[in-house]
């Protein structure tokens, strides 16, 4: 696993001479460790899968804002000579794409929203609770439940997952700090880079609703719901998730061939209301 700049790393080459990379951002108090091989090899494409500042093997500590993992990433694009690449994430992970998408377009061919929305709508005493070690326990119980769309408990389940409510807990603060002060509910239907939002029909942490009112803002914007599966949709349904992600990312890649000519991004329909494209 390649180490540079203070920046760990997975890296798939499976993509063609020249094309551009898809860059794997995960959520909170996580790490590329969270993504399946379905994603971290996903045919056709190079993948990278990075370790945000603070997390797994990476050096630095953990930001307290979705802007300043954004600046991070484009440090790490500077460190790797990348221009642009499509930048696919999870939770905190999908808030970066999107606040990346915004505020650096220049850099971004496309992105995936996984298990995200404009906004978080975090349970303003989780935050508290996670701010103190003596309380963190209760934030991390509030954290639980939220995560899991099942009653069995989270230490039963994958230890990828588990591992997401056992990270450092000035980590899962710093963290969730960052999520609760992500707010694009205004600023989003700037963003005119095709995008892929995905959720769980079942996600009780950024519920359905939230992924559809994302997909409504944006100019360009692929829908999925996937039946069952909860916040965590990567580890829950990789299957489906990875199926629909590549059509996506495959569509892009033939997209961007086309330029300098102007040419619409694939979609499905049209919204009669606003001529918005509606690809769900």
């Amino acid at each position: 696993m390649p180490f540079k700049d203070g920046f760990y790393y997975s890296k798939h080459e499976g993509g063609k001479a020249n094309q551009k990379p898809v860059i794997l951002l995960h959520g909170a108090g996580s790490s590329h460790l969270m993504w399946p091989v379905e994603f971290r090899r996903l045919p056709g494409h190079t993948v990278i899968a990075l370790d945000l500042p603070g997390h797994g093997h990476s050096s630095g500590v953990g930001c307290q804002s979705i802007g300043d993992y954004t600046a991070a990433v484009t440090e790490f694009l500077a460190s790797q000579g990348i221009f642009q690449a499509a930048f696919v994430g999870h939770s905190m992970g999908g808030a970066i794409a999107l606040q990346l998408a915004l505020d650096f377009p220049q850099h971004v061919l496309g992105i995936g929203v996984l298990s995200a929305g404009a906004n978080f709508n975090l349970p303003a005493e989780m935050i508290a609770y996670l701010s103190s070690s003596a309380t963190a326990a209760a934030g991390i119980q509030l954290l639980q439940g939220r995560l899991s769309n099942t009653p069995t408990p989270l230490a039963g389940l994958d230890p990828d997952i588990k591992a997401m409510t056992t990270a450092r807990a000035s980590v899962l603060y710093n963290d969730w700090l960052a999520c609760s002060r992500f707010d694009l509910c205004t600023a989003a239907a700037r963003i005119t880079t095709p995008a892929y939002v995905a959720c769980g029909s079942a996600d009780r942490l950024t519920p359905p609703a939230q992924s559809q009112y994302l997909s409504e803002l944006l100019p360009i914007a692929r829908l999925d719901v996937i039946r069952g599966a909860g916040h965590l949709l990567p580890l829950e349904q990789p299957q489906a998730l990875a199926h629909g992600l590549k059509r996506f990312l495959d569509d892009l890649i033939a997209w961007q061939a086309h330029f300098p000519l102007p040419a619409p991004f694939p979609q499905a329909a049209e919204k009669k209301s606003s001529g918005k494209p509606d690809l769900r």
